[in-house]
């Protein structure tokens, strides 16, 4: 690197965390609180290790684990030969626990609720749509809709063509969060259809209401 790129490198200050009692904990929120915060933005790489634990006023050792933690959160990728950066979630990674925590609830979430939480979510979704969509929206929806009919031959095909329906019409919202909302139940929707899939006059009950939604 040279001196020029040198004065150009971000400079990171961190005030020092102290040698007290849950050091990781507090590591992982500093780090966390810098990285929230877009002052280390993604695609940063943090100082070396002993540089940046001297900074932190801590052990290498409990850097290293406060590291572990904020990757598994995804918030930071370890690359040989590369070093440790700050990286984006993606989608899946913020939509997976929500899902799991649902299905860990068991007996607690029945079909019911969940078909509760996604007629409050949809109907607002459904305006919001009528709103913001853009004729390439309109379009995609349109498609999807006449392959899901093509589809009603085929039940775990048309299941298929259902949800991709619904989670096309989440994005006409343009709304990011209404979208992450019911991604999140998006999985379990999936097995719910494609376990009614073969009920007799399925189609013909599904379609009208779709179309309606269009």
């Amino acid at each position: 690197m040279t001196n020029s790129a040198l004065k150009r490198a971000p400079k990171f200050r961190f005030g020092t965390v102290g040698n007290k009692s849950a050091l990781v904990d507090r590591v992982v929120q500093k780090i966390q609180e810098q990285i929230l915060s877009e002052r280390l933005v993604v695609g940063t790489k943090l100082p070396p290790e002993r540089e940046f634990a001297e900074q932190l006023g801590v052990s290498r050792t409990v850097l290293r684990e406060a590291v572990r933690v904020l990757s598994a959160k995804g918030l930071l990728e370890t690359t040989h030969g590369v070093g440790t950066t700050v990286r984006a979630l993606t989608r899946e990674e913020m939509v997976a626990p929500l899902n799991l925590f649902l299905r860990s609830w068991g007996r607690d979430v029945s079909l019911n609720h969940l078909h509760q939480v996604r007629s409050l979510l949809e109907v607002e979704n459904i305006g919001l749509a009528a709103e913001q969509a853009t004729e390439e929206d309109i379009q995609d929806l349109r498609r999807i809709l006449e392959e899901m009919e093509a589809a009603k031959g085929s039940p775990l095909l048309f299941a298929a063509k259902d949800s991709e329906f619904h989670r096309r019409l989440a994005q006409t919202a343009h709304n990011p969060l209404l979208t992450l909302l019911l991604d999140s139940i998006h999985d379990l929707m999936v097995g719910i259809r494609e376990l009614v899939a073969r009920e007799s006059g399925l189609v013909e009950r599904v379609m009208p209401a779709h179309n309606e939604m269009l």
